[in-house]
């Protein structure tokens, strides 16, 4: 516990200091000088002496949600209680994570406020994933003569995982996107069946189906037309590779490429699981910051969303042939390859170009190019100056490099989705359901 003088005891030393200095003019003025010290002494360890004695009256609890959405309001509790019947007075500060708003949070009790048990609520908001911590909480209290106030800690650290927004959000955008992915999927098994190399049932034959898959052994026993239908195979290997590297920490509507690509992944994955596949997932920049082998079942979805839900950008330079190492030493199954990434200048594109395709000669290649939103919009701003003018320059040539290494990329048997940020997640499951409707794995 610490001290430190209160507005009683700050007045009295601006009084002792006025007096000190009217002393040069008037003796009589040295007369009050110490009246005002002793006052100030005995009113001071009066007071600590009360709050020494008061200290454990006083307990704080802190109730915070353990995960929370981007950007979507939470509320952090701070539940005050009293053991005695002493009147406190003073205030609670918790220490609040740089990333939330609002930044400060000091809530103020008075003689009274607190009998049994009072709480203090405060929404905030936090547009970054990750892990955040509230707390400690502090409590500065007065003593009864306001001479001293004592300050020390009451309360523990919270910590508070920040998914992103679609996986805890109950607003109508998410429930929409999560409805027509099912719709999406549903209709893609409606076209799947009896489509693919694994047996899923016998049925009586109908007009349109294939002669070729009659089952005549039981149609002689049954005495009707049967044929064997089929369905594409299933636990095939996902594995999602989110490209982690500078390109991707850019600004892109509501958040960052980054935030959009962790997002159209999580979706992507639970989608997949669904479907009876194996998911696993990568993190890299200009090396393989995380890796995670493929599991099945929905079961499987809080471990690929821990490992994901803090990647943040390093604003390292992205390599892919780091990448490429890992998956041959960690997986050499043959597998359905999902990069979420981008390219930019030559030099860059070239050797991811290179890399990506060795990885899609062993893996089939789903390459979704995000792309950068400010480029774009560089390439219609006006043009009111030089400066302006070379800008401009330099984004079409960046945006001609990039068209360049996707067209390359499509030559050589990849598939390529050229997205905003903010619209992959549909156009990333259509071509993953595509794929697997024919059953290219």
């Amino acid at each position: 516990m610490k001290f430190r003088p209160g507005p009683v005891l700050i007045g009295l030393a601006i009084a002792t200091v006025v007096l000190a200095g009217a002393s040069f003019f008037s003796s009589v003025a040295a007369w009050g000088i110490p009246p005002l010290c002793i006052a100030g002494l005995g009113l001071a360890i009066y007071d600590g002496a009360w709050l020494a004695r008061h200290r454990g009256d006083l307990s704080v609890t802190q109730i915070a949600p353990q995960i929370a959405g981007r950007d979507v309001p939470f509320e952090v509790v701070l539940r005050a209680r009293i053991s005695s019947s002493a009147s406190l007075r003073g205030w609670l500060r918790t220490v609040v994570p740089s990333a939330a708003e609002p930044r400060i949070w000091i809530s103020h009790f008075r003689d009274g406020a607190i009998r049994e048990s009072q709480e203090f609520r405060q929404t905030f908001r936090i547009e970054t994933r990750g892990q955040f911590e509230f707390g400690p909480v502090s409590v500065a209290l007065s003593g009864p003569c306001r001479a001293l106030e004592a300050l020390w800690e009451v309360a523990g650290k919270n910590r508070v995982k920040v998914y992103p927004e679609g996986l805890v959000a109950e607003d109508d955008l998410s429930q929409e996107l999560a409805a027509e992915i099912q719709i999406l999927d549903r209709r893609s098994r409606s076209k799947r069946r009896s489509a693919g190399t694994e047996f899923e049932s016998i049925s009586e034959f109908r007009a349109g189906d294939d002669p070729r898959r009659i089952d005549w052994r039981a149609t002689a026993r049954t005495r009707r037309l049967v044929v064997r239908r089929f369905q594409v195979e299933q636990h095939q290997d996902v594995f999602v590779l989110i490209d982690c590297g500078r390109l991707m920490g850019s600004a892109a509507g509501r958040g960052t490429k980054l935030d959009c690509a962790v997002d159209s992944a999580l979706y992507l994955t639970r989608t997949a699981l669904a479907n009876g596949d194996r998911c696993g997932l990568a993190l890299f920049d200009s090396a393989v910051t995380a890796f995670l082998p493929p599991r099945s079942g929905l079961g499987a979805l809080p471990t690929i969303v821990e490992c994901v839900y803090d990647a943040q950008s390093r604003w390292q330079e992205t390599d892919f042939a780091p990448l490429f190492a890992h998956l041959q030493a960690r997986h050499q199954k043959r597998a359905v390859l999902i990069i979420l990434s981008d390219v930019a200048d030559q030099e860059t594109s070239k050797r991811a170009r290179v890399a990506i395709s060795n990885l899609a000669a062993r893996h089939v290649v789903i390459f979704a190019a995000l792309q950068t939103p400010l480029l774009f919009a560089q390439t219609r701003a006006p043009i009111g100056s030089r400066l302006d003018a070379a800008r401009q320059v330099v984004a079409y040539r960046l945006l001609r490099e990039r068209e360049e290494t996707l067209h390359a990329l499509r030559r050589g048997s990849i598939n390529i989705l050229d997205v905003e940020p903010s619209q992959l997640t549909l156009p990333l499951i259509n071509r993953y359901l595509e794929l697997r409707s024919r059953n290219v794995v």
